[in-house]
């Protein structure tokens, strides 16, 4: 079985390194990641390369064909996907809860709350690609799940 190295590292890694942004406002240097999610320096390195494919980050500087030296800013899909920013995704899962907590109030009429449960279960259905769209985009990014 392959391993999976999405989940098992790079995704770790660009947490730990959102995070260090999001409190320092700061390029920052692998060791510090290292420190983050607590994985050695090649674990770090490798899940670095294969961020920077992607990109994640606004700049990676490093030695020609040697380490990483210095992270920039993270961009916005790495914000999305590390889970610090919505996604059309979870938007829309959000507006369903608030739709079911709406659809079992107290004191609502039969015929409202009824009128909600079809609404989730449309958003839920048929409509669900077109809520996605509406909210950000078609096809959003998946890599959080």
């Amino acid at each position: 079985m392959t391993e999976d190295t999405w989940h098992n590292r790079d995704l770790p890694v660009l947490r730990a390194a959102v995070d260090i942004y999001e409190r320092t406002g700061r390029t920052m240097k692998p060791r510090q990641i290292e420190q983050e999610c607590g994985f050695d320096t090649e674990t770090v390195q490798r899940a670095l390369r294969m961020l920077n494919r992607e990109p994640y980050f606004e700049k990676v500087s490093g030695a020609f064909g040697g380490p990483i030296l210095l992270v920039g800013a993270p961009t916005a899909d790495a914000f999305r996907v590390a889970g610090k920013w919505p996604t059309p995704q979870n938007q829309l899962e959000r507006m369903v809860a608030a739709l079911e907590v709406a659809a079992n109030e107290d004191g609502r009429p039969e015929e409202e709350r009824g009128r909600i449960r079809q609404a989730i279960l449309t958003l839920r259905g048929a409509a669900y690609q077109v809520a996605i769209g509406a909210l950000g985009g078609a096809g959003g990014n998946m890599l959080t799940g």
